[in-house]
């Protein structure tokens, strides 16, 4: 009797041993534990310019005789300085003098000099005072309208790589698309328009090509 009870005994402690040494296998220390982490590259990104607004390739440039023209398309975004007001413009051929939208403007006299008072229109809707000296005068033929006067001041202007002072007629262009039309006298010795694209000076300033 005693010796079945010594036996049952033994493979009890027997059977103990090994179902913790199975236990012990099946926990591992929490240090060794590796889980794989899948890592994804990167996606590649353009690189963004510092100065928005410029392009990031060069100008095209076409010689025409003595001249050097820069292509332009038919809309590009002109910035009237020296306060940096960045308005869209629509290149019109067709027109003599160049023509911004303008609000309150009143002539009046400096020193025995015609000048003329008026406010720009940024794109936020702030307002900005200009004071410039009066050119001339220009009537100006609508269809289907009375015949207008408009002064004529000179703005200095930048468009892309393309600096200089240019006339500008001034005028209300609230109804029109684009505060800022570009004619002849901008354009004369300095640019050439390729009609089937636009805003080609300033590719990442919101502007689409068309091509």
């Amino acid at each position: 009797m005693k010796t079945i009870q010594l036996f049952i005994f033994l493979l009890a402690a027997f059977c103990f041993t090994a179902c913790a040494g199975k236990s012990d296998q099946l926990k591992a220390p929490a240090d060794k534990i590796s889980v794989p982490v899948k890592v994804e590259k990167p996606a590649f990104e353009k690189p963004v310019s510092e100065k928005p607004g410029k392009s990031l390739a060069k100008p095209e440039v076409i010689k025409s005789g003595a001249d050097k023209l820069i292509v332009i398309g038919e809309a590009e975004y002109i910035t009237i300085k020296p306060d940096n007001i960045r308005l869209t413009a629509r290149i019109d051929t067709g027109a003599t003098t160049s023509s911004i939208h303008a609000t309150e403007i009143k002539q009046f006299e400096r020193d025995g000099k015609k000048w003329v008072h008026f406010n720009l229109i940024k794109k936020s809707g702030e307002k900005v005072e200009f004071k410039r000296r009066l050119l001339r005068t220009i009537e100006v033929k609508r269809h289907g309208m009375d015949q207008q006067s408009r002064p004529v001041i000179s703005l200095q202007t930048t468009m892309g790589p393309i600096e200089k002072a240019s006339q500008f007629s001034l005028t209300d262009r609230s109804q029109f698309k684009f505060p800022v039309l570009i004619g002849r006298s901008f354009l004369k010795g300095t640019a050439l328009v390729d009609v089937n694209r636009d805003y080609i000076l300033s590719p990442l300033s919101g502007g689409s090509n068309k091509n």
